[in-house]
């Protein structure tokens, strides 16, 4: 009952105080994933890449220096990272906990994987005979010290390595020996080159002094700098705090004298210090741990034994707990968290237990008291998180884990295991390396093998590749034996639970195996020495595996389980330990026969895994469109279909889920928006004789081509649907504009203004698709010549009336004038320039320079003429005057990079004015201070200052591209943009719905046509080219640099993802995730390549990375 006090007097100091605090101001743990304590992994999924490794492998049977001489309880241990080198510190006695003899070993890793063998740190230490406790019976006689403490290692300020213990009493076995009553606190340093210093005591319990104990006290040593580094330690609150348990009950340094146990802290953001005790107990401290929040509370949601949680503030800024997430001790987990306050994940870091060789007093089971490298103790060199624990209180290990914390792969295995040179290179791996079972590399015939190796026998070897959730799945790697007459191999696959739904063996009988339901069946015989090249065929949906062998199919058999997906290939040499179960009795007093035995060696090994996903969205490395489908069936629910053409709405989710970017933020009008573009394109896909075409109105236009085809807009189909996986839509939609006509172009055209060579060149930037475009040149020259030879004026620029433009009714021109209006000259100016740059790819430098020269003069006529000094804008020019009025397509040269002159940025200020073009609905056509404005009337597709979603999305297509390439900023900003595109999102809205027509008021966002069928899904615009490479920032260029620039303002969004973008043949993954919680890939903006990441920075801003 003593030892219950604390404990019970905290739980209910708790319970009053748990409402007293708001959640998001305290430690507490938001998931919804909780660990299943019947399952020895908790049935947790693990996180990527963690590797672990035991370091010290207890042997009473075969005493020597490796396994501490012999000792089996060892327990409790330390890490520091100094001079380049870990150490780890333990505790260890002779049997079992509380039992003398007692000592404290080191061991010391350059890498982490390979460790010294323990040597003695702090010895045995007699307690003087006579010596009593109070309130507890019992005298010692020939008693030596227990060994207890919760810190082992200070890095002083002047860089010396301090390392500590404690020497406490139990008078016997079930005696406390941190009752306040033990002798004291040791400390000695430990040099550079690895020799150890005196030991000293730096505090005494009461009745102990310098006088009746065997060490002097610090202040006796001669060497200045050590006396300063421990009194530097006692000078430290938040160690004294870890010493609470040990320490006289009324010692004064020690801040908060309360009986919690294990205490561990870390600095908050803020400044603040969190502090964590055994049961998920916390609590704050303002002032670096002098004083302490009187309200310490339970974490709320933490599930805790009565074991260590050890909680650190990672290298990339965002936190983790280590701990058991039971009220058993195991498994071993981690909870991350962006601000060390809300800890929203669990995944496993250490999943298996080893069989306890030696019972023992007190010995729990399973991997537990988990301490990583405290602050100020060392940063690991390969910024990872590190941590030791014990295995049964008996075994030293140590994981690795990757940082950032990575919870969800991103790609399919592809190892080419050649292009590593150690095991600690293998970071999508996680491995299992026990000491007689060790996870090694291996060069054999000069490849290098995975290997795992076994001569334990109650241990084993595991390499485990987590993979993206698949139901299809293909699998093939080389395997090789160098035995067939012993050992195990076992390959799984597994789903996010760790349940296997299929498993094969190679036995020792020389058979390769596979278990259908409860029997087994063989599939082969194998040879040692012999390589085999392995191929396996998994099906979810079929519940079946196919299993080959150099090409020859060995069987089919039935998953022994059913399985949602596929998640890890694990290979290991032997079962999973099924024992202890969470009906096992606490304490084992047993010994195994045989403990320290060995097995015959077996070495098996695999190299080359690869995965391939039959998935439709295997593409995707982040996001599902399973996630996003419910938008489908949302917008499929809003109509009756009243007119199909090549996809019907029952088909729209397959084809989507085949065919779209996927993307992903926290503002919902805008995904919501990005999946509605793309169902309403899919609708105006259409299937003609002699092709697919996208068409701008779903119901039939008498002023139509054939197949009701109008090209006003065919740029920005092109621009839209470059984005498309499947190129053959918008590859078969320009033919059959250019071809389609007995071979030559459709007969209507020529009847609206294009930019379409344009668009067609940056489909390429998009698609990398050369020979496509290489093929339409004769086509797209052909084209500019028409409209050269038909629309050249003589002063050298283009004419165009309003109605050709797509403009009807605008304030600078007419329908059937003939006037140079920045449309069409900017249109010709981006075909000539792109005609210049296609002959080039093409080898044509003659004709590259022509074009060049053409788009040269072009850019110059329009720099010169359209330009007003008057209104710092681009103008129609009339018969010979400027038009004097502004208009949204003076912005159109920015839309294919052509003005130069810095005098023109002014321009861009009008997009942020109200009496320029911004208006509560978006922006408008003309300037609101014109006395024209909106004087054309209503309903005639007027364009004299309506909103007209085709020219937002050029406008916004420009303004990208201004600030993207132009040096001058101050004219605008990515705040202006953002608040463009957001109107552009809240207003393709009609009576609630989501809707995209043809124009709309300016002031009230009525859609002007809104309730006629024509208007409806009007293909007139883009809008997810925006997403793409203006807000998230992808620029497409030509070669292998990939380029991303978000411009989303600094705060506006926490995180965003686009995912499934096909470019250059490769699959891109932007991610955004300010503060690394909700993609777990890292902090900051991350591009992912065929999902493998190939650039990042800290905030937004623009990266370039290669392919």
């Amino acid at each position: 009952m003593k030892l219950l006090k604390p404990v019970l007097f905290a739980l209910t100091f708790i319970y009053f105080g748990v409402t007293k605090m708001p959640a998001e101001t305290k430690i507490h743990y938001s998931g919804t994933t909780l660990a299943n304590p019947a399952y020895h992994d908790g049935q947790l999924s693990p996180v990527v890449g963690v590797h672990n490794i035991q370091v010290m492998r207890a042997n009473r049977q075969y005493p020597d220096a490796s396994n501490c001489n012999g000792w089996t309880y060892n327990h409790q241990p330390m890490l520091a990272f100094w001079n380049g080198k870990f150490y780890l510190q333990f505790l260890s006695d002779e049997t079992g906990e509380h039992i003398p003899p007692s000592q404290t070993f080191l061991q010391t890793s350059d890498d982490g994987y390979t460790w010294t063998n323990p040597q003695v740190l702090f010895p045995t230490y007699k307690v003087p005979d006579g010596y009593t406790k109070p309130d507890y019976p019992g005298v010692a006689n020939n008693l030596t010290a227990i060994m207890h403490q919760r810190v082992g290692f200070y890095v002083s300020k002047s860089g010396r390595l301090l390392t500590m213990a404690f020497y406490g009493v139990a008078l016997d076995k079930k005696d406390d020996p941190n009752d306040g009553n033990g002798i004291g606190r040791v400390v000695r340093e430990i040099k550079k080159d690895g020799t150890f210093g005196p030991i000293y005591f730096i505090r005494y319990n009461h009745g102990f002094n310098e006088k009746n104990t065997g060490y002097p006290f610090f202040t006796k040593s001669k060497d200045k700098g050590f006396r300063q580094a421990c009194q530097e330690i006692l000078d430290n609150p938040l160690y004294m705090m870890q010493w609470v348990e040990e320490a006289d009950r009324n010692d004064p340094l020690i801040p908060l004298k309360k009986e919690y146990k294990a205490f561990n802290y870390y600095h908050l953001p803020d400044g603040k210090v969190a502090c964590l005790w055994k049961h998920a107990l916390t609590s704050f401290s303002t002032d670096e741990g002098k004083t302490w929040d009187t309200l310490v509370y339970r974490a709320k949601g933490f599930v805790n034994s009565n074991a260590k949680i050890w909680g650190q503030r990672l290298t990339d800024g965002s936190y983790a707990t280590v701990y058991n997430p039971s009220e058993f001790r195991w498994p071993l987990a981690i909870s991350t968290s962006a601000d060390g306050l809300n800890y929203s994940t669990l995944n496993l870091i250490h999943g298996e237990i080893t069989p306890m060789r030696y019972g023992g007093n007190y010995k729990s089971y399973g991997p537990q008291y988990t301490r990583g490298i405290q602050e100020g103790n060392g940063i690991p060199a390969d910024k990872n998180l590190w941590v030791a624990y014990s295995m049964n209180k008996e075994d030293m290990w140590v994981s690795c884990i990757p940082v950032p914390v990575k919870i969800n792969p991103t790609v399919q295995a592809n190892d080419n295991l050649d292009q590593f040179s150690k095991i600690s290179d293998l970071s999508e791996w996680n491995i299992y390396s026990p000491l007689w079972a060790p996870v090694s590399l291996e060069k054999v015939n000069g490849k290098n093998w995975l290997t795992l190796s076994d001569k334990d026998p109650f241990d084993f070897a595991k390499a485990v590749r987590k993979i993206p959730a698949t139901k299809e799945l293909k699998v093939s790697f080389d395997f090789r034996a160098e035995q067939a007459d012993k050992g195990i191999f076992r390959i799984e696959f597994l789903d996010d639970k760790g349940i296997a739904c299929s498993r094969l063996e190679f036995r020792p009988d020389s058979t390769f195996q596979a278990k259908g339901g409860s029997r087994w069946g063989g599939l082969m015989k194998y040879q040692a020495g012999k390589t085999y090249k392995i191929d396996i065929q998994l099906s979810v949906e079929n519940r079946s595996i196919k299993v080959f062998a150099d090409g020859k199919q060995l069987g089919v058999r039935m998953f022994f389980a059913p399985v949602a997906a596929i998640e890890r290939i694990v290979f290991s040499t032997g079962e999973t330990n099924a024992f202890p179960t969470t009906e096992t009795p606490a304490d084992q007093e047993y010994d195994l026969p045989n403990a320290g035995g060995q097995d015959q060696l077996a070495v098996f090994r695999i190299a080359g895994l690869k995965t391939i996903s039959l998935d439709n969205n295997a593409s995707a490395a982040v996001l599902k469109f399973a996630d996003f489908r419910h938008y489908v069936d949302y917008f499929n629910s809003m109509e009756t279909e009243n007119i199909v053409q090549a996809i019907p709405n029952s088909g729209s989710a397959a084809w989507m889920e085949k065919n779209i970017p996927l993307f992903e933020c926290p503002q919902q009008n805008f995904e919501e928006m990005f999946y509605y573009r793309w169902w309403t394109l899919r609708k105006h896909i259409k299937q003609t004789p002699v092709g697919y075409a996208f068409t701008e109105f779903l119901v039939p236009r008498t002023y139509a081509d054939k197949y009701n085809l109008i090209s006003c807009a065919l740029g920005h189909h092109i621009y839209e649907s470059r984005w498309l996986r499947d190129t053959t839509y918008i590859n078969q939609g320009i033919r059959t504009w250019y071809r389609g006509n007995d071979g030559t172009p459709m007969k209507k055209m020529m009847n609206f203004s294009s930019w379409n060579t344009d668009a067609q060149l940056n489909k390429f930037f998009v698609t990398g698709d050369k020979s496509f475009l290489l093929n339409m040149l004769p086509d797209l020259e052909a084209e500019y010549l028409r409209w050269e030879a038909t629309h050249r004026l003589k002063n050298g620029l283009f004419w165009q009336g309003d109605v050709q433009d797509g403009m009807e009714e605008t304030i600078s021109g007419g329908r059937k004038k003939q006037f140079a209006r920045p449309t069409i000259n900017s249109y010709m100016y981006g075909n000539a320039k792109a005609l210049a740059e296609i002959f080039a790819l093409a080898g044509n430098a003659e004709k590259s320079k022509i074009y060049g020269q053409k788009a040269d003069t072009i850019k110059n006529l329009i720099q010169t003429t359209l330009w007003s000094n008057k209104q710092g804008f681009f103008e129609t020019f009339r018969t010979d005057s400027l038009a004097n009025v502004r208009e949204f397509i003076g912005y159109l040269p920015w839309y294919f990079n052509m003005p130069t002159a810095s005098k023109c940025d002014s321009a861009w200020l009008q997009l942020a004015d109200e009496k320029g073009f911004s208006a509560p609905f978006g922006m408008t056509t003309a300037e609101r201070r014109h006395p024209e404005f909106r004087t054309r009337g209503v309903g005639k597709c007027e364009w004299d200052g309506a909103v007209w979603p085709f020219a937002t999305s050029q406008v916004l297509t420009a303004m990208a591209n201004f600030m993207n390439n132009s040096s001058q900023q101050k004219v605008t900003n990515d705040s202006v943009y953002f608040s463009h595109l957001e109107k552009l999102v809240q207003s393709q809205s009609y009576r609630g719905l989501p809707y995209v027509g043809e124009y709309l008021d300016e002031v009230t966002g009525y859609w002007l046509k809104g309730d006629q069928e024509r208007s409806r899904y009007y293909n007139h615009s883009t809008f997810n080219d925006l997403i793409i490479t203006g807000l998230i920032g992808l620029r497409p260029r030509p070669d292998n640099t990939i380029e991303v620039n978000p411009l989303l303002p600094a705060g506006k969004w926490n995180w965003f993802c686009l995912d499934n973008v096909l470019y250059h043949g490769h699959n891109l993954t932007i991610v955004w995730d300010k503060n690394g919680d909700k993609y777990h890939l890292g902090k900051g903006l991350r591009v992912l390549v065929d999902g493998k990441e190939a650039g990042k920075a800290d905030k937004l801003t623009k990266i370039e990375c290669k392919f």
